[in-house]
């Protein structure tokens, strides 16, 4: 069932690889820095970090994946954007953003190190660097996969080519060139997937159309998760609180990948946009994603034959003649190298600044840190790799990303939470904390794997993890603060809410606007598809 790319698609492809080297050798005369090569300078705007801090998360995993399953579960794939991304996006605009920004922090773990000790902090970006490396490595094997169930491309061939553009473009203009390319990506991606859901809706009917011809449970996101009678066997407690409080807001708030795109914007209070601005885009993403997995089940349900994972493919090899085949393939690679990049240009970051820098050698002219990052690329990118075979050993690609997150990311929105808005949190709770939290995540698994433990399908498991996780850190971090003794005189400033720094507005009127403008529109989707 391959689709045979023309000479044109081929073109289109060179093209834009050819211009993803282009933007990184172009930016690489103004790397003179570590900080411009780790942190872009900070002097980007908004409006370029926004899309970027949106592109980066999006990869083919996510367009194959969400489209799959919006074929086979509906709009409760939905929850996934509008419980597991835009809440945490919007707390992170709002809330933690003037903290981030406001403290001159390089990296989200270097917080730790100020807030808490070094310890929590060595810990968390030791742990932070493990999930980026093998997360990198899923993205690499998701393209892998897509190319080789579209085009019958050889996947080894595939993953060494991708890793190869990602680490030119990276190399020469770090992270800077990896937020210009996502902004550019990211409409690539749009304008590759919006003709899909045009000619669908056109051959449907229109929106009203589909929705005749969509089987009814597919037309709710909210219908029977009361009760846990649905499609997924979600419930009404693993979905609000393990996916949209949890996950949402440990991922979206403490995961460096997405922060890292607002640190590098131009002031504080582009910094605070950058996460609402990406928050726009992600409610409308859905409809890019999904509502075509719903557009195959309608018209080639049989063509799919219950083979979820090729909707994708279905709607390019019908949907689609020489020239825009080769852009919607050209959407697919621009989405995988979003996500690499995202996550190579935030490992290099963290082992110059958080671990060579703070643990190895402090004493190095800033030449030599910039030697070291450019290094780093280099080895996470052969990591990435590396890890891609690993993500080759899980059937479900979709689980495997929630079960990292569930224990690696999980504990971070206790310990944030509590860091910046508790000033008795002392400084080994964080270490504890997350050392209990990620260890009760992994026994979790262990419990589940083993059928000690019974859920309705794996992810299931995964937000009842992050649950566990989450509340165990929280537990051990109270418990560990009221038993140590606080450091008398320890300079806490612009580290916690109540010795913030109030040379820039917290509550600023325009952000607060944002926010609420955001929540209005979230409420609305989730009555409308309820």
């Amino acid at each position: 069932m391959f689709v045979s790319l023309g000479p044109i698609d081929y073109l289109i492809l060179l093209v834009f690889v050819g211009f993803m080297i282009v933007i990184g050798v172009l930016l690489k005369k103004s790397m003179n820095q570590s900080s411009d090569f780790l942190l872009a300078g900070r002097k980007i705007p908004s409006w370029i970090t926004g899309i970027a801090f949106i592109s980066a998360n999006i990869s083919a995993l996510e367009l194959l994946g969400m489209s799959a399953s919006g074929a086979e579960y509906g709009f409760l794939t939905f929850h996934f954007y509008y419980l597991g991304a835009i809440p945490g996006m919007i707390f992170l605009g709002i809330f933690m953003m003037p903290f981030y920004y406001s403290s001159k922090i390089r990296s989200v773990p270097e917080y730790l190190r100020y807030r808490f000790n070094r310890p929590a902090h060595l810990l968390n970006a030791s742990i932070t660097l493990l999930s980026l490396a093998l997360g990198s490595g899923i993205y690499l094997y998701s393209l892998s996969l897509v190319f080789e169930t579209m085009f019958g491309w050889n996947p080894h061939l595939s993953i060494l080519f991708s890793a190869f553009i990602v680490l030119i473009y990276t190399y020469f203009g770090g992270l800077s060139s990896s937020i210009y390319t996502e902004v550019m990506q990211f409409f690539l991606t749009v304008l590759g997937l919006f003709p899909l859901v045009i000619i669908g809706l056109i051959r449907l009917g229109g929106w009203d159309g589909l929705m005749q011809k969509i089987p009814n449970s597919h037309k709710h996101m909210w219908l029977g998760l009361a009760n846990g009678k649905n499609e997924l066997g979600w419930d009404l407690l693993s979905v609000t609180v393990g996916l949209g409080f949890v996950l949402s807001f440990s991922y979206w708030t403490c995961g460096f990948t997405e922060v890292q795109r607002a640190m590098a914007a131009k002031d504080y209070r582009a910094a605070r946009r950058t996460p609402l601005i990406g928050a726009v885009f992600k409610l409308f993403l859905p409809f890019l994603t999904v509502i075509p997995g719903l557009i195959a089940l309608t018209e080639f349900s049989k063509e799919m034959n219950g083979e979820y994972n090729k909707s994708f493919l279905i709607l390019l090899k019908n949907f689609y003649p020489a020239g825009m085949l080769g852009l919607g393939t050209t959407a697919l690679l621009a989405a995988f190298m979003a996500g690499m990049s995202s996550s190579i240009t935030a490992m290099n970051t963290i082992f110059t600044y958080d671990i060579y820098q703070t643990y190895i050698d402090q004493n190095k002219e800033d030449k030599d840190y910039l030697k070291i990052g450019k290094l780093c690329t280099m080895f996470a990118v052969f990591f990435a790799i590396f890890a891609s075979y690993i993500a080759m050993q899980f059937e479900n690609i979709m689980n495997y990303i929630q079960l990292l997150f569930s224990f690696f990311n999980a504990p971070l929105i206790s310990i944030f939470l509590l860091g910046m808005f508790w000033k008795r949190a002392s400084g080994w709770s964080a270490f504890y904390g997350m050392l209990f939290g990620t260890g009760s995540g992994l026994v979790h698994f262990i419990l589940y794997s083993l059928e000690i433990i019974y859920y309705k399908s794996d992810m299931v498991s995964n937000f009842y993890g992050a649950i566990y996780s989450g509340l165990v850190c929280f537990l051990t971090m109270v418990i560990v603060s009221l038993i140590e003794t606080e450091v008398p005189g320890k300079d806490l400033h612009g580290l916690i809410y109540s010795d913030r720094d109030k040379t820039n507005p917290f509550w600023d009127p325009r952000i607060l606007a944002w926010g609420v403008g955001l929540i209005v529109f979230l409420a609305g989707f989730n009555i409308i598809f309820a």
